[in-house]
């Protein structure tokens, strides 16, 4: 079967959107295709109003978009994604959710280490409507920009390694979380290394919406606003 998913990239910039593009290429089925629908706003210093402000963009990108069978979301905030499943029935996945139910099957307990705090808030909400909050373990950040990991200094793998043992030693999860996206090959190492399992969103949101395509389920559509005269003559 072969598909076609379109990633919606908020922090769009041409390294990001090729490092998300390669790691979802390893994931997806031999003959299916990845298209990366660059926002082209890689000069906006990004923050979480920038992205709940670029919902109406993605919105357009959907509408316009005919040959993709279903849609990732590149925030791990998941913003966004409700309000697009209103528009259309194909599968629509935010890398968030993708990471937390894939964590909540392999473990009890687990943990999130992100690049920002700011995001936390919204992290925080997002685990309690999905109902995971009990599992979720620690939620903390490295405070390195969304864009800044695109290079993965060695500066920033070594704030990452040491917030890593931190929380390994602290909060003993079964599982982490980490919100970069796209960085498969660094989740891999880690994994080896501490030998636990570590997931990264777009490759976790890949496997999803893959399985969601081939089980043919659809998201049921808003129903239109009822005119004036609906409801039961009386």
């Amino acid at each position: 079967m072969k598909i076609e998913i379109c990633i919606l990239n908020p922090y769009a910039s041409k390294k990001s959107n090729e490092k998300l593009k390669l790691t979802a290429e390893k994931i997806i089925a031999q003959g299916s295709s990845i298209y990366v629908d660059d926002l082209d706003l890689s000069e906006i210093d990004f923050n979480q109003h920038h992205e709940a402000a670029n919902i109406s963009d993605l919105i357009k990108k959907v509408e316009n978009n005919k040959s993709s069978d279903a849609f990732i979301v590149a925030s791990f905030e998941d913003i966004g994604v409700d309000t697009i499943r209103k528009i259309t029935s194909k599968p629509i996945v935010g890398i968030g959710e993708a990471c937390f139910y894939i964590a909540n099957i392999i473990a009890n307990r687990f943990s999130i280490i992100t690049n920002i705090s700011q995001t936390h808030e919204a992290i925080k909400n997002n685990l309690i409507k999905y109902d995971m909050d009990h599992k979720c373990v620690s939620l903390k950040s490295i405070e390195v920009p969304i864009l800044d990991m695109e290079t993965m200094s060695k500066s920033n793998i070594r704030k990452l390694d040491i917030e890593i043992q931190r929380t390994i030693s602290e909060d003993k999860p079964e599982a982490i979380i980490l919100t970069s996206a796209g960085i498969s090959d660094l989740t891999k190492t880690f994994s080896e290394k501490y030998n636990l399992p570590f997931i990264e969103g777009i490759g976790a949101a890949t496997a999803l919406t893959q399985q969601l395509i081939s089980l043919g389920i659809k998201i049921k559509k808003f129903e239109n606003k009822p005119g004036r005269n609906f409801g039961i003559p009386i």
